[in-house]
């Protein structure tokens, strides 16, 4: 098939509503309000090689099949899925919504849950769709950390993966570390607060069944994710510190191996994925690699005042442009 290069795919022009110019406002505006419809899913759990399981929430439908990543501490339910998956209801898709393990409303059989460098389950359910027709497009798509743990998943697979038309990752963070440590300052401390509760809540479930794994009162205690992750992951892991596990889960340096087309889409003013995230452009030389950016959109948000569901067209344009 001839390559199509990387400059004859354009995005639409985007301009934020005069109300939504500050990137908080898209962000939280999206997050919270711009649902899409009801989509119809249909759950399916399937199990893994290691005594677990995860749920995949599916949309019926004919034509290539969509697999979608959600964000940090996100589901098949959070908004920008759910938008995503309302447009491939309406063109009569497939839809595939992993929920990473603990995230489904059902708490997982193992210990531990997920991170960004952990791709076998996601691996597995691309080989699941792939196996229940071999002869469709198959299209990834990733949000924001469902971003980064889709692009490690296409850079370095743990096993090959079947044949991908085209990826798209949205408000990635592929250094991880400085989308951590932004997190911490400011009006960001709101997102943080929320995905540390979320963690320790569902940690606290653990301990009852897994009582002297970690140190869970330091877990409890972490205030930050950095914290969390110096105190808990980065030793369980056996990794020296927080910044050298971030190093061994960021996917910029990885960005090459990619096989197949990938759409890559960044605002410039992302309170949770700063411009410090972004790949270099000697990372981004692959010819597959077409990476994007606006000057305002916040993170995983692009509420455009002249374009409804603006992000989703954006990546449903570039799955059609990559469809034959």
């Amino acid at each position: 098939t001839s390559m199509k290069r990387k400059a004859s795919f354009e995005l639409s022009s985007f301009r934020p509503p005069y109300y939504l110019g500050n990137p908080h406002s898209q962000s939280i505006y999206a997050g919270i309000f711009l649902k899409g419809d009801v989509v119809n899913y249909r759950r399916e759990r399937l199990n893994t090689s290691d005594g677990d399981f995860f749920d995949v929430d599916i949309v019926d439908g004919d034509g290539p099949a969509i697999v979608a990543c959600h964000g940090f501490e996100g589901s098949s339910s959070s908004t920008h899925i759910t938008r995503l998956m309302t447009v491939v209801q309406q063109l009569g898709w497939s839809g595939y919504a992993i929920n990473y393990r603990s995230c489904s409303g059902v708490m997982n059989d193992t210990f531990y849950t997920y991170n960004a460098g952990k791709t076998e389950d996601l691996e597995q359910l691309i080989w699941y769709v792939y196996e229940l027709n071999p002869t469709r497009p198959i299209f990834l798509v990733g949000y924001s950390f469902g971003a980064n743990i889709l692009a490690n998943c296409i850079s370095r697979p743990k096993s090959k993966l079947p044949i991908i038309s085209a990826s798209a990752l949205i408000s990635g963070n592929y250094r991880i570390e400085p989308g951590v440590k932004a997190m911490s300052s400011g009006f960001s401390r709101v997102y943080e607060e929320s995905f540390v509760s979320s963690l320790i809540e569902k940690y606290r479930t653990k301990r009852t069944k897994f009582p002297n794994v970690i140190d869970y009162d330091a877990f409890f205690s972490s205030k930050t994710l950095y914290e969390l992750d110096e105190n808990i992951t980065a030793p369980f892991f056996n990794f020296p510190s927080a910044s050298r596990f971030y190093e061994a889960i960021s996917s910029a340096t990885h960005l090459n191996k990619i096989n197949h087309p990938t759409f890559m889409l960044n605002s410039i003013d992302d309170p949770l994925s700063p411009p410090a995230c972004f790949p270099s452009e000697e990372e981004l030389s692959s010819q597959y690699l077409n990476f994007f950016t606006t000057e305002k959109g916040g993170h995983v948000a692009f509420v455009s005042r002249d374009i409804d569901y603006w992000l989703e067209k954006q990546v449903i344009r570039w799955f059609l442009f990559n469809m034959y």
